[in-house]
């Protein structure tokens, strides 16, 4: 007989972090939920996202433990472990005159995650994720299948790499606990070349900071953010050079488009009258450069 589903209430319960997915609560001080948003996540889809954080947390990717799938009001959500943390947005937001420091622990973090191997298989292939974008705005419309084809070569063409890849690396989805950065959102993380992390990253840090969206959820500056980004990129690569720091930027702008236009093509957060114009031209920039990319060099 199946156990009923555990009911919780997060009513008064502070807000930790904020993502596409769903909001992030601390229940007590030894527990958070994550509460998803129903419309876009199935009882199934967060299920098997517990089991992906079960998986790294196996494999020594520093996340929390996941527990039980509980019903909040009308939504689902998985209580995790926490204890004394934060989110780093929260801490920079809290303490600016630290952000080089901040900005550093990210480098090194995502540098030692880069490096923690799984066996091949355990998760996704990360390459199938950018696919989906590519499959996903295809469906609704903005890419014609010549065009689907050219992007799944570009994607192919990515070294595989069996090592941890996050996919949504931003200071809303990294807790601070003793001094470490504790990872509470991996349920889209996989296997792959750091390529598709940082494009991903420089979508928050660069493409999002300037809109302000990303200062306005997380309230760290557009200014902040480029500070962030710009010492994540000189530490992780090990580079101080504006020619090869430039050249960075522009493959992981490259890449990062995939993901852009499919927010664009597809999110409901875009009015309908600018989707069409914002897509069309972020398409015809993105096939200007997209054969002119390389992955990044192995680290």
């Amino acid at each position: 007989m199946t156990r009923p589903m555990r009911e919780i209430s997060i009513e008064g319960c502070e807000v930790l972090g904020r993502g596409g997915n769903g909001i992030v609560y601390k229940l007590d001080p030894e527990t958070i939920v994550k509460v998803y948003f129903g419309k876009r996540n199935s009882m199934e889809k967060i299920d098997q996202n517990r089991e992906v954080t079960k998986k790294a947390f196996v494999h020594g990717v520093p996340t929390t433990i996941a527990f039980d799938m509980v019903k909040v009001g009308e939504n689902y959500g998985v209580v995790y472990e926490m204890i004394n943390a934060r989110s780093l947005a929260q801490e920079i937001a809290a303490n600016p005159d630290r952000l080089d420091m901040y900005a550093g622990l990210i480098a090194d973090t995502l540098s030692g995650l880069h490096h923690t191997e799984f066996e091949p298989g355990t998760l996704t292939d990360s390459r199938e994720r950018c696919k989906a974008d590519i499959q996903a705005t295809y469906k609704a419309g903005f890419y014609t299948d010549a065009q689907v084809e050219h992007l799944y070569r570009i994607v192919d063409q990515i070294p595989y790499r069996n090592t941890f890849i996050h996919q949504d690396f931003h200071p809303g989805n990294l807790m601070m606990q003793n001094g470490e950065i504790v990872l509470i959102d991996v349920e889209d993380s996989g296997l792959g070349h750091p390529v598709l992390d940082l494009s991903s990253m420089y979508l928050v840090y660069v493409t999002a900071a300037k809109t302000n969206w990303k200062s306005t959820s997380m309230g760290i500056t557009k200014e902040q953010f480029s500070r962030i980004w710009d010492i994540v990129i000189r530490k992780y690569f090990n580079t101080n050079d504006p020619k090869e720091i430039a050249e960075i930027n522009r493959i992981l702008e490259g890449y990062s488009m995939i993901k852009l236009i499919r927010g664009l093509a597809t999110s409901p957060s875009v009015p309908g009258i600018l989707r069409k114009p914002l897509s069309a031209a972020k398409k015809k920039t993105m096939f200007k450069v997209i054969d002119t990319l390389h992955p990044i060099p192995e680290l």
